[in-house]
């Protein structure tokens, strides 16, 4: 049942994807490969992006503010997605949390600002600053300072991606250590 509402708010999200910009330098992944850290082995991934975020254990509140703005079903199904998921943490210091949990449409726009349209692995991001548009039509910019990975909201709040490349059939999701507000 966890599954199926995750399912659920995910296909929201989905249904307001946009195309990156063209101004984007960096690269999306068109195929998506996990190592095998006992092998090396490159396999495809065989979870879609909630999946694999669930499996991390620290996206909890991430994954239960999808599934209730419903929006977790849209990201699982997206065709190509990076997600910016904060980590538990994160959300703690929200001042207005408990007010974004009882409105649905407000927690889906704020976490839609959460990801792009393409996979980016942490490893296709340039050095230097990149622009993405996220699924809400903000504008996300992407620092790489030698591999040094910050998300930077619209609103000027830094996030530091402090676990990259959560690999999923579809996309990928970067857990990062502040939730960008509006």
């Amino acid at each position: 049942m966890t599954k199926s509402i995750a399912l659920a708010g995910v296909a929201a999200l989905s249904l307001a994807a946009c195309s990156p910009s063209e101004d984007d330098t960096a690269q999306p992944v068109t195929e998506q490969a996990q190592t095998d850290t006992e092998s090396g082995d490159m396999t495809p991934s065989s979870v879609d992006v909630v999946e694999a975020a669930s499996a991390n254990g620290n996206l909890g509140t991430f994954l239960q503010a999808a599934v209730s703005a419903g929006v977790a079903e849209t990201l699982a199904n997206a065709d190509g997605i990076t997600i910016f998921a904060p980590i538990d943490e994160a959300f703690g210091a929200v001042e207005n949390l408990d007010q974004l949990q009882q409105n649905p449409e407000q927690m889906a726009a704020l976490l839609q600002r959460h990801a792009v349209s393409s996979t980016y692995m942490s490893s296709a991001i340039p050095a230097g600053e990149t622009e993405l548009q996220t699924l809400s039509g903000e504008t996300l910019t992407i620092e790489n300072n030698d591999g040094q990975i910050m998300v930077i909201g619209p609103d000027g709040t830094r996030a530091r991606v402090v676990e990259a490349d959560i690999d999923g059939e579809n996309g990928v999701v970067h857990a990062i250590n502040a939730v960008l507000t509006d």
